[in-house]
């Protein structure tokens, strides 16, 4: 066998064995990447975790619709955060993990027909959903629940406060009634401490004010300057300003002790 052939042949030999390391080192992993996972948080019972520690859960609403939410944190001081029009969850997830870091255990979840959620949009019947969130977040471990709700979640969340012992609620750029949903004699009621939250400029802001005048103490609105709506408000132009409102609002009233 002359040199080059020998050299050739070695190669291909080379070649074979780091073919069969690497097929070796494929078959005792599951091919996926490495992450660095502590597991589920204690009282989760989701169906995936996420990368950041989050939990994928579902659960089912009186009128027997399956809803998809997703868990934040660990605790027993609860936040529910339901989304505005026309978004889904996500629209939270931002908010959901500072929230889960400062100590909270927070879920978010679809409305029906939103995202993952079964069930048509039938935005009249969505308090229903808010009603199954504290179920959820209850059951999760929560002792002391709080409600967040952007637009349409805001509206929905004043209507369980009515007759739901909640902590707190607050609402960004939610609106008396929309689509069949209405919180005009909800808030009323509502015993909680209140947040009413919207921008100058954006139709949100005449929704905060009718229901800050209807609402009974303890109460409390911010109208920052600009035009965000929802969960835009936190990111927008007076972001800081109403994080800070929103933040400074459930340390007072859902309070986590550290």
């Amino acid at each position: 066998m002359d040199n080059h052939s020998f050299r050739f042949s070695r190669l291909l030999l080379t070649l074979l064995g780091l073919l069969m390391l690497a097929v070796a080192v494929w078959g005792c992993s599951d091919g996926s990447p490495n992450v660095d996972s502590n597991g589920p948080a204690e009282g989760l019972s989701g169906e995936s975790q996420g990368v950041d520690g989050s939990q994928e859960v579902t659960f089912t609403t009186a009128d027997g619709i399956e809803l998809s939410g997703r868990a934040f944190g660990v605790g027993d001081i609860g936040l529910v955060l339901a989304h505005m029009y026309p978004a889904d969850q996500t629209s939270w997830f931002p908010a959901a993990e500072e929230l889960a870091a400062q100590g909270y255990l927070v879920l978010t979840f679809d409305f029906r027909g939103y995202g993952e959620s079964s069930g048509s949009k039938d935005i009249a019947l969505i308090d229903r959903d808010v009603e199954a969130a504290v179920k959820q977040i209850e059951a999760l471990g929560a002792e002391n629940v709080g409600l967040v709700g952007a637009s349409m979640g805001g509206t929905a969340c004043l209507m369980v406060a009515a007759s739901d012992p909640v902590a707190a609620v607050a609402t960004l750029s939610a609106p008396v009634e929309f689509r069949g949903l209405s919180a005009a004699e909800a808030v009323t009621q509502v015993q909680a401490p209140k947040l009413f939250m919207a921008a100058e400029d954006d139709v949100g802001a005449q929704g905060a004010r009718d229901l800050y005048d209807s609402a009974q103490d303890p109460r409390e609105i911010l109208i920052v300057p600009g035009s965000d709506h929802g969960t835009d408000l936190l990111d927008g132009d007076s972001g800081d300003e109403a994080w800070a409102a929103l933040v400074g609002f459930l340390q007072r009233n859902v309070p986590v002790e550290r």
